[in-house]
Protein backbone atom coordinates (compact mmCIF):
# COMPACT_ATOMS: atom_id res chain seq x y z
CA UNK A 1 0.00 0.00 0.00
CA UNK A 2 1.14 3.54 -0.64
CA UNK A 3 2.04 6.15 2.22
CA UNK A 4 3.22 9.22 2.99
CA UNK A 5 5.73 9.88 4.74
CA UNK A 6 6.97 13.86 5.91
CA UNK A 7 11.14 13.79 6.19
CA UNK A 8 12.61 16.91 7.72
CA UNK A 9 15.78 18.38 8.59
CA UNK A 10 16.54 21.01 10.43
CA UNK A 11 19.44 22.71 12.53
CA UNK A 12 18.20 23.08 16.16
CA UNK A 13 21.03 25.47 17.13
CA UNK A 14 21.52 23.54 20.25
CA UNK A 15 18.63 24.12 22.50
CA UNK A 16 18.37 22.42 25.87
CA UNK A 17 16.39 24.23 27.83
CA UNK A 18 13.19 22.82 28.63
CA UNK A 19 11.08 25.51 26.97
CA UNK A 20 12.51 25.28 24.04
CA UNK A 21 13.05 21.32 23.95
CA UNK A 22 9.06 21.14 24.67
CA UNK A 23 8.56 23.60 21.28
CA UNK A 24 10.79 21.18 19.45
CA UNK A 25 8.03 18.75 20.07
CA UNK A 26 4.91 20.68 19.28
CA UNK A 27 7.04 21.71 15.90
CA UNK A 28 7.27 17.84 15.17
CA UNK A 29 3.30 17.17 16.54
CA UNK A 30 2.27 20.28 14.65
CA UNK A 31 3.55 19.32 11.53
CA UNK A 32 3.37 16.13 11.42
CA UNK A 33 7.01 14.97 10.55
CA UNK A 34 7.52 11.22 10.41
CA UNK A 35 11.16 11.48 10.20
CA UNK A 36 13.44 14.25 11.65
CA UNK A 37 16.62 14.67 10.80
CA UNK A 38 18.26 16.99 12.91
CA UNK A 39 22.06 18.86 13.34
CA UNK A 40 23.62 21.17 16.39
CA UNK A 41 22.39 18.55 18.82
CA UNK A 42 24.08 18.57 22.74
CA UNK A 43 21.40 16.26 24.28
CA UNK A 44 22.04 12.83 24.38
CA UNK A 45 18.71 12.09 25.87
CA UNK A 46 15.58 12.26 24.16
CA UNK A 47 12.73 10.12 25.81
CA UNK A 48 11.05 13.82 26.71
CA UNK A 49 10.09 13.35 23.05
CA UNK A 50 6.56 11.26 22.88
CA UNK A 51 5.65 8.65 20.10
CA UNK A 52 9.62 9.41 18.78
CA UNK A 53 12.59 7.05 19.09
CA UNK A 54 15.68 9.01 18.94
CA UNK A 55 19.22 7.62 17.18
CA UNK A 56 21.97 10.44 18.52
CA UNK A 57 25.03 10.73 17.83
CA UNK A 58 26.82 13.35 19.48
CA UNK A 59 30.64 13.22 18.83
CA UNK A 60 33.52 14.54 20.05
CA UNK A 61 32.81 18.24 20.04
CA UNK A 62 29.74 17.93 22.03
CA UNK A 63 27.57 18.66 18.85
CA UNK A 64 25.84 16.21 16.41
CA UNK A 65 22.98 14.56 14.73
CA UNK A 66 20.17 12.47 15.78
CA UNK A 67 17.11 10.64 13.54
CA UNK A 68 13.84 11.07 14.79
CA UNK A 69 11.71 8.18 13.77
CA UNK A 70 7.76 8.24 14.59
CA UNK A 71 6.64 5.48 16.67
CA UNK A 72 5.61 2.37 14.30
CA UNK A 73 8.83 3.14 12.08
CA UNK A 74 11.80 1.19 12.14
CA UNK A 75 15.06 2.06 10.60
CA UNK A 76 18.24 -0.03 10.41
CA UNK A 77 21.64 0.15 9.60
CA UNK A 78 22.44 2.64 11.12
CA UNK A 79 25.87 4.09 10.98
CA UNK A 80 27.81 6.89 12.83
CA UNK A 81 30.08 9.22 11.95
CA UNK A 82 32.14 9.41 15.57
CA UNK A 83 32.47 13.13 14.91
CA UNK A 84 28.92 13.57 15.33
CA UNK A 85 29.46 15.36 12.22
CA UNK A 86 27.12 12.67 10.45
CA UNK A 87 24.01 9.77 10.52
CA UNK A 88 22.88 7.53 8.80
CA UNK A 89 20.30 4.75 8.16
CA UNK A 90 17.77 2.27 6.04
CA UNK A 91 14.11 3.05 5.81
CA UNK A 92 11.82 1.66 3.09
CA UNK A 93 14.65 0.56 0.83
CA UNK A 94 15.73 4.10 1.14
CA UNK A 95 19.04 5.39 2.41
CA UNK A 96 18.63 8.65 4.73
CA UNK A 97 21.71 10.33 5.65
CA UNK A 98 21.67 13.32 8.07
CA UNK A 99 24.61 15.85 7.62
CA UNK A 100 26.10 18.75 9.46
CA UNK A 101 29.01 20.16 7.64
CA UNK A 102 31.45 22.44 9.60
CA UNK A 103 30.81 25.63 9.28
CA UNK A 104 33.01 29.07 9.35
CA UNK A 105 35.27 30.93 6.74
CA UNK A 106 38.60 29.66 7.95
CA UNK A 107 37.19 25.54 7.81
CA UNK A 108 37.20 25.34 3.76
CA UNK A 109 39.70 22.74 3.53
CA UNK A 110 38.27 20.90 6.22
CA UNK A 111 34.36 20.88 4.50
CA UNK A 112 36.09 19.94 1.33
CA UNK A 113 37.66 16.95 2.98
CA UNK A 114 34.56 16.50 5.07
CA UNK A 115 32.52 16.22 1.72
CA UNK A 116 35.38 14.10 0.09
CA UNK A 117 36.60 11.99 2.78
CA UNK A 118 34.59 11.72 6.01
CA UNK A 119 31.37 11.72 4.78
CA UNK A 120 32.41 8.08 3.07
CA UNK A 121 31.18 5.72 5.54
CA UNK A 122 27.34 6.94 5.52
CA UNK A 123 26.71 6.53 2.12
CA UNK A 124 25.28 3.09 0.60
CA UNK A 125 27.47 0.47 -0.39
CA UNK A 126 25.15 -0.88 -3.32
CA UNK A 127 22.78 1.39 -5.73
CA UNK A 128 19.93 2.51 -3.88
CA UNK A 129 17.33 5.62 -3.66
CA UNK A 130 18.89 8.07 -1.44
CA UNK A 131 18.04 11.21 0.80
CA UNK A 132 20.84 13.59 1.80
CA UNK A 133 19.91 15.92 3.88
CA UNK A 134 20.99 18.46 6.73
CA UNK A 135 22.96 21.60 7.08
CA UNK A 136 25.78 21.75 4.45
CA UNK A 137 27.35 25.14 4.97
CA UNK A 138 28.14 25.37 1.39
CA UNK A 139 25.47 26.27 -1.77
CA UNK A 140 25.35 25.38 -4.80
CA UNK A 141 23.70 28.13 -7.04
CA UNK A 142 24.62 32.32 -6.39
CA UNK A 143 20.80 32.17 -5.51
CA UNK A 144 21.48 30.77 -2.30
CA UNK A 145 23.26 33.22 -0.70
CA UNK A 146 23.37 37.12 -0.28
CA UNK A 147 26.71 39.10 0.47
CA UNK A 148 30.08 36.08 -0.06
CA UNK A 149 28.95 33.31 -2.01
CA UNK A 150 30.43 29.88 -0.67
CA UNK A 151 30.08 27.65 -3.60
CA UNK A 152 31.12 24.19 -3.58
CA UNK A 153 32.96 22.69 -6.53
CA UNK A 154 33.30 19.19 -3.85
CA UNK A 155 29.53 19.27 -2.65
CA UNK A 156 28.57 19.73 -6.49
CA UNK A 157 30.61 16.82 -7.51
CA UNK A 158 29.63 14.53 -4.47
CA UNK A 159 25.78 15.72 -5.71
CA UNK A 160 25.97 14.95 -9.29
CA UNK A 161 28.15 11.53 -8.60
CA UNK A 162 25.13 10.16 -6.41
CA UNK A 163 22.97 11.47 -9.08
CA UNK A 164 20.46 13.94 -6.73
CA UNK A 165 18.42 16.41 -6.52
CA UNK A 166 17.32 19.30 -5.10
CA UNK A 167 14.27 18.57 -3.44
CA UNK A 168 13.58 22.07 -3.69
CA UNK A 169 13.34 22.53 -7.00
CA UNK A 170 11.15 25.57 -8.00
CA UNK A 171 11.80 28.59 -8.63
CA UNK A 172 10.10 30.30 -5.74
CA UNK A 173 11.38 27.93 -2.82
CA UNK A 174 15.18 28.80 -4.28
CA UNK A 175 14.66 32.26 -3.18
CA UNK A 176 13.71 31.28 0.15
CA UNK A 177 16.48 31.35 2.71
CA UNK A 178 17.03 28.84 5.80
CA UNK A 179 19.81 30.67 7.37
CA UNK A 180 20.04 34.59 7.93
CA UNK A 181 22.65 36.51 10.30
CA UNK A 182 24.30 39.64 10.13
CA UNK A 183 25.88 39.87 6.98
CA UNK A 184 23.50 38.03 4.94
CA UNK A 185 21.18 35.19 4.31
CA UNK A 186 21.58 31.49 2.76
CA UNK A 187 19.73 28.69 2.08
CA UNK A 188 22.29 25.99 3.70
CA UNK A 189 19.68 24.04 4.99
CA UNK A 190 18.73 21.72 2.05
CA UNK A 191 17.15 17.93 1.16
CA UNK A 192 18.42 16.13 -2.10
CA UNK A 193 16.92 13.30 -3.61
CA UNK A 194 17.01 10.27 -6.20
CA UNK A 195 15.12 11.02 -9.51
CA UNK A 196 12.76 8.19 -8.68
CA UNK A 197 11.81 9.66 -5.26
CA UNK A 198 11.43 13.07 -7.17
CA UNK A 199 8.50 11.64 -8.80
CA UNK A 200 7.45 10.30 -5.68
CA UNK A 201 7.32 13.73 -3.88
CA UNK A 202 3.82 14.96 -2.86
CA UNK A 203 5.29 18.33 -1.77
CA UNK A 204 8.21 20.70 -0.34
CA UNK A 205 8.19 23.24 2.69
CA UNK A 206 10.48 25.50 4.19
CA UNK A 207 9.56 25.78 7.65
CA UNK A 208 9.95 28.67 10.23
CA UNK A 209 10.99 27.53 13.65
CA UNK A 210 10.66 29.47 17.01
CA UNK A 211 12.98 27.55 18.96
CA UNK A 212 16.35 28.16 16.38
CA UNK A 213 18.06 30.00 14.17
CA UNK A 214 17.41 27.76 11.23
CA UNK A 215 14.07 27.36 8.89
CA UNK A 216 13.71 23.65 8.65
CA UNK A 217 12.75 21.93 5.16
CA UNK A 218 9.95 19.29 4.97
CA UNK A 219 9.45 16.39 2.05
CA UNK A 220 6.89 14.76 1.69
CA UNK A 221 7.09 11.32 0.40
CA UNK A 222 4.63 9.03 -1.36
CA UNK A 223 5.90 5.43 -0.75
CA UNK A 224 4.98 1.96 -1.13
CA UNK A 225 5.12 0.24 1.80
CA UNK A 226 5.54 -3.91 2.76
CA UNK A 227 3.20 -3.82 5.79
CA UNK A 228 0.65 -1.70 7.47
CA UNK A 229 1.84 0.52 9.97
CA UNK A 230 1.26 -0.11 13.60
CA UNK A 231 2.36 1.63 17.02
CA UNK A 232 3.33 -0.26 19.97
CA UNK A 233 0.50 -2.99 20.56
CA UNK A 234 -2.70 -3.17 19.79
CA UNK A 235 -4.66 -0.12 20.79
CA UNK A 236 -8.83 -0.33 20.65
CA UNK A 237 -11.00 2.57 21.19
CA UNK A 238 -13.25 2.90 25.06
CA UNK A 239 -16.05 4.56 22.88
CA UNK A 240 -17.07 5.80 26.39
CA UNK A 241 -14.76 8.51 26.29
CA UNK A 242 -16.86 10.21 23.61
CA UNK A 243 -19.22 11.41 26.37
CA UNK A 244 -16.65 13.23 27.97
CA UNK A 245 -16.58 17.17 27.07
CA UNK A 246 -12.40 17.32 27.36
CA UNK A 247 -11.91 14.65 24.48
CA UNK A 248 -14.76 16.08 22.58
CA UNK A 249 -12.63 19.24 22.57
CA UNK A 250 -9.41 17.65 21.87
CA UNK A 251 -11.15 15.81 19.06
CA UNK A 252 -12.48 18.68 17.85
CA UNK A 253 -9.05 20.21 17.74
CA UNK A 254 -7.36 17.05 16.21
CA UNK A 255 -10.19 16.90 13.20
CA UNK A 256 -9.12 20.74 12.51
CA UNK A 257 -5.51 20.45 12.44
CA UNK A 258 -6.06 16.80 9.90
CA UNK A 259 -7.86 18.66 7.39
CA UNK A 260 -5.14 20.62 7.06
CA UNK A 261 -2.95 18.20 5.94
CA UNK A 262 -5.70 16.86 3.41
CA UNK A 263 -4.19 19.19 0.49
CA UNK A 264 -1.08 17.62 0.50
CA UNK A 265 -2.31 14.12 -0.53
CA UNK A 266 -3.55 13.27 -4.01
CA UNK A 267 -6.84 11.68 -2.73
CA UNK A 268 -8.81 11.71 0.13
CA UNK A 269 -8.20 7.82 0.69
CA UNK A 270 -4.73 8.30 1.23
CA UNK A 271 -5.05 11.30 3.50
CA UNK A 272 -8.09 9.37 5.62
CA UNK A 273 -5.50 6.05 5.73
CA UNK A 274 -2.78 8.28 7.01
CA UNK A 275 -4.84 10.42 9.94
CA UNK A 276 -8.56 8.96 10.82
CA UNK A 277 -8.55 5.15 9.88
CA UNK A 278 -5.46 4.90 12.54
CA UNK A 279 -8.05 6.14 15.05
CA UNK A 280 -10.94 4.12 14.65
Amino acid sequence: MSYTYTIATININGIASHARLKMLEDFLRNQDIDIALLQEVTQSNFTFLRRYEAHINVGTDNRGTAILAKEGITITNITRLPTGRGIAADFEGIRIINIYAPSGAGKRKEREDFFNVAMAPLLPSAPTEIVLAGDFNWVLLQTDSTGQRNLSKTLDKLVRGLSLQDACDSQQLRHKYTHYTSTGASRIDRVYITESLRMRKQGVEIVPAAFTDHFAVTVRLSLETQSTRHGRGHWRMNTSILHEMGFREKLREEWTRWKTHAKYYPNRVLWWDRYVKPMV
